[in-house]
C-alpha cells in the first residue's frame, strides 16, 4: 500500500502557474480550481487497481480524490482508497501538496516534499486528465471541475 501511496502522490505531484488570462476558477478559461477524480481507467468510482483472488484475496480501490489548482501555482491531491484483504476492509487518505505550472494545454505538477517527483497531465476546459506509468502498468486519472 505505501508503494501505492507513494507512486499516486508522485503521479499527481506539482509545479507553478501561467499567469495568463482570467482567474475565475469557474471559466474554461483558466485550469484554477477544484476537481473531482470521474474515472480511472475509464471507469467510475470506486475502481479497483489491484484485484488478486488467489493464493490471497487482495483489493485496493480508488473511492474519491480531489485536486485543487490556485491562482498563486499551489496544488493540493487527496486520494481516498479502501484497501480489502481476506475480508479486513482498511481506509486510507493519501496526500500531497506543491506547485504548477501550465504551458498551453500541458499541466505540470512538482511535489513540495520531493522535488524530483513531477507528473505531467492535459487540461481541457473543465477536466484534467493524468496518466501514470509505473514499471510496464499505465493508470489514466481524469478529474472534472
Amino acid at each position: 500500500m505505501l508503494a501505492f501511496g507513494f507512486g499516486l502522490t508522485i503521479a499527481i505531484a506539482a509545479c507553478g502557474a501561467d499567469n495568463s488570462g482570467p482567474v475565475d476558477p469557474t471559466s474554461p478559461d483558466t485550469p484554477v480550481g477544484n476537481y473531482s477524480i470521474t474515472t480511472v481507467n475509464g471507469k467510475a468510482l470506486p475502481v479497483a487497481l489491484f484485484d488478486v483472488q488467489t493464493p490471497s484475496l487482495y483489493r485496493l480501490e480508488v473511492t474519491s480524490g480531489a485536486l485543487n489548482l490556485t491562482a498563486d501555482g499551489k496544488y493540493t491531491v487527496v486520494t481516498r482508497t479502501r484497501q480489502t484483504i481476506t475480508g479486513n476492509i482498511s481506509n486510507f487518505v493519501d496526500s500531497t501538496f506543491g506547485t504548477w505550472t501550465r504551458a498551453g494545454t500541458q499541466i505540470n505538477l512538482r511535489n513540495a516534499e520531493d522535488t524530483s517527483a513531477k507528473s505531467t497531465g492535459s487540461w481541457g476546459g473543465l477536466q484534467l486528465t493524468f496518466v501514470m506509468t509505473d514499471d510496464s502498468v499505465t493508470t489514466t486519472y481524469v478529474y472534472k471541475k
